[in-house]
């Protein structure tokens, strides 16, 4: 069993906090529907949560599948089960094929909408895996998508919608991460599988790329925080989480710069105590804004 847990990568499971983003941004709706729609919504959401996560881990088993055999002479990836050749080919299979039914069961309890969402993550997980992760610039878009899909399941599963604004702030944080990740991999590991992203992620130019992101990223929550104010959705109060949020960004940014941490986003994040007191800040303060609003 342990061996299948260490597969699954479970720090990874950070990710699939996004599908909580909606929760926490219509805070203020839920206040109109009794206690037991709200425990019916709160159990949906942690239900797409779960066959999210099931759905990602079948992303990472095949991803590790295809790459064994260059994962063998990675100085971190030769640890992982698969390269190890601790799990074989029909120990994945089952494993996978158990993850899958759970994955669907539980969005099928939710919304059969989210069994699409399901479907078309994994299918654009195994062509990244495939074709997607070898072509510069597509492979990063690639990803954002994945942050996306995650987003609109987490929207599917509640029933209320959400400002775009947090659909263009989602993919533009996690662009922003992903570019910190692939400059960071290009300098230090010389010998990875695709050269032409070494090659491209290696160029002087990239750093000031993400940088602009960077600064996209907080103008952009500017604005959505101004969009939300104007038309009366929020109060004036809102406006101090665009305060934490590009603290926290910044932060991350800024420790990510140093030597090779931006290729462990979830190491950073969950470690940084600077990026964590920002969190906390950020949701007491969203929580308190949701609370005077009403």
């Amino acid at each position: 069993m342990k061996k299948f847990i260490k597969s699954s990568r479970p720090k990874q499971v950070l990710k699939n906090f996004i599908i909580f983003v909606p929760f926490f941004f219509t805070l203020e709706k839920w206040r109109i529907l009794s206690f037991d729609e709200n425990i019916t919504l709160i159990t949906n959401n942690f239900l797409a949560f779960i066959s999210f996560c099931c759905a990602s881990i079948i992303g990472y088993q095949v991803n590790d599948l295809m790459d064994r055999e260059y994962d063998k002479n990675h100085p971190i990836k030769k640890n992982r089960p698969i390269s190890l050749g601790l799990i074989s080919i029909l120990e994945i299979v089952i494993f996978i094929i158990i993850l899958f039914l759970i994955s669907i069961a539980c969005a099928y309890l939710v919304d059969s909408k989210i069994i699409y969402m399901i479907f078309f993550y994994i299918i654009l997980s195994f062509s990244y895996s495939r074709l997607i992760k070898s072509i510069p610039a597509l492979d990063i878009l690639c990803i954002s998508i994945f942050y996306i899909t995650r987003m609109i399941v987490g929207t599917l599963s509640i029933n209320f919608d959400i400002s775009i604004w947090l659909y263009i702030l989602t993919f533009l944080a996690s662009l922003l991460i992903i570019l910190i990740k692939r400059f960071s991999e290009s300098k230090h590991y010389k010998n990875v599988r695709y050269s032409d992203i070494r090659v491209f992620y290696s160029k002087k130019y990239v750093p000031r790329v993400i940088y602009l992101v960077l600064i996209l990223n907080i103008l952009v929550y500017a604005i959505y925080c101004f969009s939300e104010i104007l038309s009366n959705q929020r109060n004036f109060l809102f406006l101090i989480t665009s305060i934490f949020f590009s603290y926290g960004i910044y932060r991350y940014y800024k420790v990510t710069s140093q030597g090779n941490l931006g290729e462990s986003p979830e190491e950073v994040i969950i470690k940084d105590k600077h990026i964590i007191a920002s969190v906390i800040f950020y949701l007491t303060t969203m929580t308190a804004a949701s609370e005077l609003n009403f």
